[in-house]
């Protein structure tokens, strides 16, 4: 008889617990949103879907070596100066967005998206082409200008802002410069 009550005082013991937790929460701010109208602020540094730039792109293959899971495929044709990139694709259903493609990635081309909710019914669709084979793309870097792809990588976009504000500060410091009034100016006589 004892253990019966000691079971019942232990189950409207812990009942109580349970109230007293869930009125604590009663009182605060839900942090529940409405996820197909309202989605979180994602950080800055956040590892989404790999997207590739085709303009920046030169089809060097680093990325396609480094995957550990062979999820990006990179077709060619051509050597040297007639080299064209017919095909990249990534396929999202083997890709584990470990950013070793990223991290490789000379021209800045492959990079990390804020896109996270590529929800489909077929997986077949998860295969993302970012090419066309109709429309091949220059590899080679002066082909490329002449035909308006190539897009200069961050490394030289910083490295043109920083000769640019270095040569704007440098004239600024020439025009604020005034000449040293020499000690006998100023003197009456």
């Amino acid at each position: 008889m004892t253990q019966y009550l000691r079971d019942i005082k232990d189950a409207v013991v812990s009942a109580f617990k349970g109230m007293g937790i869930t009125s604590k929460h009663l009182a605060k701010k839900p942090v529940t949103l409405q996820y197909p109208d309202e989605r979180w602020v994602l950080p800055e540094r956040f590892k989404g879907f790999i997207i590739n730039d085709t303009h920046r792109c030169d089809a060097c293959l680093r990325c396609a070596k480094v995957c550990p899971v062979d999820c990006i495929y990179i077709e060619t044709t051509g050597k040297a100066k007639d080299r064209y990139m017919y095909r990249y694709a990534i396929d999202y259903n083997k890709c584990i967005w470990c950013g070793l493609c990223v991290a490789e990635c000379p021209t800045d081309a492959c990079q990390h998206s804020l896109d996270y909710d590529h929800a489909l019914y077929d997986r077949t669709r998860l295969v993302y082409e970012f090419t066309s084979p109709a429309k091949p793309i220059p590899c080679h870097k002066e082909t490329r200008l002449e035909q308006g792809y190539y897009v200069p990588n961050a490394d030289e976009e910083r490295a043109k802002l920083a000769a640019k504000k270095e040569a704007e500060l440098k004239k600024a410091e020439d025009e604020t410069a005034a000449p040293d009034p020499s000690p006998d100016e100023g003197k009456v006589e």
